[in-house]
């Protein structure tokens, strides 16, 4: 009885971690987070130019920018993309091709173009559907990126570096379910630095002689040569060659994001020191209408007085003249009344 029991909670057990395997979550969550951050702060207008320009190479992979309405559909040059030999692997697991070794290969998106591209390679389903394509009731349950094997187009088919040409419907369909909803931004991306972090924290070291700052975001076994292939060993991932590459999306976004902070800092001390300089020269020009205030009140009484004096010496003329009596009376007339006291 207690070995049936075991048994039956070993099978509980397995049963509940297939049904719960969601293959690159973790990966899937944190970069779909940042994107969509950019795409709220790119909306916004927000920021200096500098930050401006990173959030267009994170969301368009140019400098120049686009209409956010064309994401809408899968780009056009993954035609080209799917014409390479081993196109999996030199999009999404090879250093960008900038100084033309590879003299055959034309490499219109590589790892680290733009996130929405890492989307691409994090979350398109392998060679024959990998990692979903497992036979059992179980393994049908696991999803990569949080979308089942139907949903990414799998049907047993999917894009790696063996089988030429195909890939398209598989990159399609991840393009229209996981990375589509990436897009939707979150709010003005006021927790854009915070989401970078998040991001940067799940990429995993994989250093190599020559490039020790290589990084992998997602599962997969690299070695020296191949890496992230959509095949069993090299897995479905994103291989970062964040010094050897001329062009990797988050490392100029981590630069801008810390330049644009610089920026502000300066603009912040600089108004401040503006409100500071239009403060003291409203409290100047207060102290100089005080001034002329005080100087305007002391002439206005001094002029008051004279006029009230003016005024008084006019009224005892006109009455002396009116009444025929002087108001001051004569000189003889007082002594006469000197005499008569005595």
């Amino acid at each position: 009885m207690m070995k049936i029991w075991l048994v039956f909670v070993i099978v509980m057990v397995v049963s509940v971690k297939a049904e719960e395997m969601d293959h690159n979550k973790d990966a899937h969550k944190a970069l779909c987070r940042v994107l969509r951050e950019v795409v709220g702060a790119y909306q916004s207008g927000s920021g200096s130019e500098v930050l401006r320009k990173a959030l267009k190479k994170t969301i368009f992979g140019n400098e120049t920018g686009g209409d956010l309405e064309t994401l809408k559909g899968l780009p056009s040059d993954y035609e080209d993309v799917l014409r390479d030999v081993d196109s999996r692997s030199f999009a999404c697991g090879q250093p960008r091709n900038h100084w033309e070794e590879y003299k055959s290969v034309y490499q219109p998106r590589w790892s680290g173009h733009s996130a929405p591209h890492d989307l691409v390679c994090l979350c398109t389903v392998g060679h024959k559907g990998w990692p979903l394509n497992g036979t059992t009731p179980e393994k049908e349950k696991e999803k990569l990126c949080g979308k089942t094997e139907d949903a990414l187009g799998g049907n047993k088919e999917g894009w790696d570096s063996i089988e030429h040409g195909k890939g398209k419907a598989q990159i399609k369909a991840t393009w229209e379910n996981v990375t589509s909803d990436c897009f939707l931004g979150g709010g003005k991306g006021e927790t854009l630095k915070d989401a970078l972090k998040e991001f940067t924290g799940k990429l995993v070291p994989q250093p190599i002689t020559g490039q020790e700052n290589r990084k992998q975001l997602g599962e997969g076994k690299p070695d020296e040569t191949y890496a992230c292939t959509g095949s069993k060993t090299y897995g479905v991932c994103v291989m970062y060659y964040p010094t050897f590459t001329a062009h990797t999306w988050w490392v100029d976004l981590q630069k801008a994001i810390q330049e644009d902070e610089k920026i502000q800092e300066q603009k912040k001390r600089d108004e401040e020191k503006e409100k500071r300089r239009e403060q003291e020269d409203a409290e100047k020009q207060d102290a100089q209408k005080t001034e002329t205030l005080k100087s305007t009140l002391t002439t206005t009484n001094q002029t008051d007085q004279q006029h009230r004096n003016d005024t008084l010496h006019e009224k005892l003329r006109k009455l002396n003249l009116t009444s025929g009596t002087p108001i001051i009376l004569p000189s003889s007339w007082l002594l006469r009344a000197v005499f008569l006291l005595i």
